[in-house]
């Protein structure tokens, strides 16, 4: 009898085990799935080398190896993040994975490499459900980011990030971001406008949307092609925010820092400006952000599919409507603090957002003295623009060289940008003393307004 319960005991174990095995190897197989196949979708952004699984019987482990990424947006991918390894780990049955990594560098287009040191390890965390990324938690506790010469390029005491996405009924997708980032080092407005803004311009003046001292550098603009450079600005505003993703620790570009007894050099926000932009690394910033990405499948596209990830959702055809809200977003440091909040949306018969977004500015004379010492610097660089930008014999036609016409948009800009923005700003009810206040407005398929000045009109001052 106790013969007979015991091979009934082994062939009950033996069963179990095999159910648990196939348990086991369906769930990990799954999850290597989803992870091929977001690497897939986001393949204009993300490559890797291998991808392996293990962790039998008691885990589950996910290891990359050469992991290859950008961040899907103009802001933050102008540098190459490289992860050597990196491996995810969760328990058997658990959807919440845990990440660890070794050996994080940046690379910009030039193969230039700079490495990362933090502090101490990260804390990384990445849920699943059905398929799509719900939940990631990024947290770091201080990291610089290093050129070749050991200088500092970029740097942070400490970093939170926070994303939750959620499906409800039709598809509709609500993700959720949040983000506290304090004493950055190494990035402000000036590489918002260097990274998104530049190339923009420069495009501008060879199309001729974007005049020069009222001439163009192709021919005087007509009212259409106007509009269009105030939407092609407009637009980049839009795109400096970037889509959430799953992707760890954003590391913008950012010009050297100088000798480390500069840096230790403090930044009087009224006389101190010309050191300021010189060195970002002289001031330190904090930002937060609170913002909701929503995605709504157009009534018209309700069968199709949606990719699962914001970041592979951004390079997709246009099949729904996206919603863009802030509920609040803020730089700030001792010369200037800017925030923004309001709600914009894309549609698919509409090329470009809708909606309103209100900009408070505090310190406004303090940040507009630092954008302008920041464009006279750049136009001292001798910067010229390149025959693939805008044709020499363009400029020659209205008696402008091209090596100087990128300087003087530069200069006339340093110049006007004062009297500009406070005739703007006084339009604002909000605005007073050191505050100045713009409200950003357009309707489906109409030009945007500041403060209820078309955006045509407003490039015209300049």
């Amino acid at each position: 009898m106790s013969k007979n319960i015991a091979v009934k005991l082994i062939i009950l174990l033996v069963v179990a085990a095999l159910v648990y095995s196939v348990l086991w190897f369906f769930k990990i197989g799954q999850v290597e799935k989803q992870v091929n196949n977001f690497i897939s979708e986001n393949s204009l952004n993300v490559s890797v080398g291998t991808v392996a699984v293990s962790g039998f019987p008691m885990s589950q482990k996910i290891t990359i190896s050469d992991l290859k990424f950008t961040l899907p947006s103009a802001l933050l991918n102008k540098r190459q993040v490289v992860i050597k390894q990196l491996e995810a780990k969760a328990g058997v049955f658990a959807t919440d994975f845990s990440i660890t990594f070794t050996d994080a560098t940046l690379q910009d287009s030039d193969g230039n490499i700079a490495n990362v040191e933090f502090s101490k390890d990260p804390e990384i965390a990445i849920s699943f459900i059905d398929g799509r990324i719900s939940k990631f938690h990024y947290q770091d506790f201080g990291y610089r980011i290093l050129d070749q010469e050991k200088n500092v390029i970029y740097a942070a005491s400490s970093s939170l990030i926070s994303l939750q996405s959620s499906a409800a009924e039709g598809e509709k997708i609500t993700t959720k971001l949040t983000a506290d980032v304090k004493d950055i080092e190494g990035f402000d407005v000036l590489d918002v406008y260097k990274n998104v803004f530049e190339k923009k311009v420069m495009e501008g003046m060879k199309t001729g949307e974007i005049a020069i001292g009222g001439i163009s550098a192709v021919a005087s603009p007509t009212p259409d092609t106007a509009a269009q450079a105030a939407a092609r600005i407009a637009t980049a505003v839009i795109a400096t925010i970037p889509a959430p993703t799953a992707v760890p620790t954003p590391m913008p570009a950012a010009a050297t820092s100088a000798d480390a007894s500069a840096a230790a050099t403090a930044v009087n926000p009224a006389d101190g400006m010309a050191a300021a932009v010189s060195n970002t690394n002289l001031v330190k910033s904090n930002f937060i952000a609170d913002i909701e990405y929503t995605l709504v499948p157009n009534q018209a596209e309700q069968q199709a599919q949606i990719p699962a990830d914001p970041t592979q959702i951004q390079e997709a055809p246009v099949q729904y409507s996206k919603v863009v809200k802030i509920n609040n977003a803020e730089f700030s440091n001792p010369i200037y603090k800017a925030s923004l909040n309001g709600e914009m949306s894309t549609f698919q018969d509409d090329s470009l957002p809708s909606g309103a977004i209100s900009i408070k500015i505090e310190k406004v004379d303090s940040l507009i003295g630092y954008i302008s010492a920041g464009f006279n610097q750049m136009a001292e660089q001798k910067r010229p623009i390149t025959t693939e930008v805008v044709q020499s014999s363009d400029l020659a036609n209205n008696g402008m060289p091209a090596e100087d016409s990128y300087q003087n948009f530069l200069r006339k800009v340093s110049a006007n940008l004062s009297p500009v923005a406070k005739e703007l700003a006084a339009k604002n009810a909000v605005s007073k003393d050191e505050i100045a206040a713009f409200d950003i407005r357009r309707e489906k398929n109409l030009e945007f307004l500041i403060n209820e000045v078309s955006l045509r009109e407003v490039l015209g001052k300049f």
